[in-house]
């Protein structure tokens, strides 16, 4: 396994949910951590603060993913990044009432799926030269299961997460960059929190053989394995308590 202290690793939509844990345990791991958010700047200012109280390497970095040359400006002032977590996304539940249909598709694929895009060309770029580097793509189960209506932009755009996946697998693995994408089932983060009563997550976690949602931390440990392994490389790592089997 590889010892990851000093690197520098970029969580895309860390200021809160799985992807503040993810930075969280990344940080414990030894990795200089830059937690990203697109416009929260004083929440992911205090994810890294407290990551430095607990002795770790945090700094902040607000960026639109979806923006070609916001993205290309943060890979160019970070300088090297070692680790790239495409996590940043929008939550299929805060769809403003007035949106139309097509609006929200082209919204949720601008964020969901190019911004993924952006930040892994733009980390693949700067990280060829050095011939290392890790892509761990944040999906969803939801990109296997059928959707319901409302939530088929969702599904849509993490299912072509996996084919960004293979792309960046196949074309890096010449300079030692691996990518590989994880994909979760129910989460329970502070939004679920928020979205369902106590009555609601008993009825959805009955849906899920292992009976309950995962922990950040039990999504965090699935994505930090293969960026420690440098052997896998264009997998997908299922981790939704049996909603879905892998054929």
């Amino acid at each position: 396994m590889e010892n990851l202290k000093d690197r520098v690793a970029l969580v895309t939509g860390s200021s809160q949910g799985i992807g503040r844990v993810i930075a969280r345990e990344l940080a414990t791991a030894g990795c200089r951590v830059i937690v990203n958010c697109r416009n929260g700047h004083d929440k992911a200012e205090a994810v890294a603060a407290g990551l430095r109280a607990d002795g770790g390497m945090a700094e902040v970095y607000c960026c639109d993913v979806s923006d070609e040359a916001a993205v290309n400006a943060m890979f160019a002032e970070l300088g090297p990044v070692d680790i790239l977590v495409n996590n940043a996304r929008l939550d299929p539940w805060q769809r403003k009432p007035e949106m139309s249909e097509g609006e929200w598709f082209d919204r949720v694929m601008r964020v969901n799926l190019k911004g993924a895009f952006l930040c892994s060309e733009a980390f693949f770029r700067q990280a060829q030269p050095r011939r290392w580097g890790r892509i761990v793509n944040i999906a969803s189960v939801r990109s296997f299961r059928p959707a319901e209506m409302h939530m088929i932009a969702y599904g849509v755009s993490k299912l072509g997460m996996h084919a960004l996946t293979r792309a960046f697998a196949h074309n890096g693995a010449p300079f030692n960059i691996t990518a590989n994408t994880v994909c979760p089932g129910m989460v329970i983060t502070e939004n679920i929190d928020k979205r369902l009563t106590p009555e609601k997550y008993a009825e959805e976690s009955a849906a899920i053989p292992l009976g309950r949602g995962a922990t950040g931390e039990e999504i965090a440990d699935a994505v930090l394995f293969p960026i420690r392994n440098g052997y896998v490389t264009g997998e997908t790592i299922n981790i939704n308590g049996g909603m879905y089997y892998a054929p």
